[in-house]
């Protein structure tokens, strides 16, 4: 063997390394990129016949709370429009009414108490904490399935 020539070993370990890398880039971005479809739950929301000018919206005062996909509560569908508007991934309407589980102020950070929550996604989360970072890592397509455990298969 040459002194130029690598062994045969470090070829194969520089292709799988490379492979890994492309695999590794590719997952990431696959996991980063938002739901897409019906994949994403609730109902889209024609946001156009709030808008006034631009991106300036013109919302009544009237109470009718509706829950988003990010498990945020807003006071009627118009605020729900100007609020979610620049959040960077879309957020649709869960339902009619306030959020059974409220997200708005969570922590990375969770305590190690134990009241389960099962998610859409047929996982159990320990606690409202842990359930609302997954909710927000999902962008908004895990929503809250039932309070309590998920059903063994």
């Amino acid at each position: 063997m040459c002194a130029s020539e690598k062994p045969p070993s470090l070829i194969i370990t520089m292709e799988s390394i490379t492979a890994f890398a492309i695999f590794a880039l590719v997952a990431t971005a696959w996991a980063a990129s938002p739901p897409v479809g019906d994949q994403a739950g609730g109902r889209k929301v024609d946001c156009f016949k709030y808008n006034t000018k631009g991106s300036e919206f013109a919302c009544p005062r009237h109470l009718d709370p509706v829950c988003g996909t990010d498990h945020s509560t807003y006071s009627n569908e118009c605020m729900f429009c100007m609020l979610t508007q620049n959040k960077g991934f879309p957020v649709r309407i869960l339902q009619h009414n306030k959020c059974d589980i409220e997200c708005t102020q969570y922590s990375e950070m969770c305590t190690m108490e134990y009241l389960p929550l099962c998610g859409s996604d047929g996982k159990n989360y320990s606690n409202k904490c842990l359930f609302c970072n997954a909710v927000m890592r999902s962008r908004g397509a895990l929503f809250l399935a039932k309070h309590g455990e998920c059903q063994s298969p």
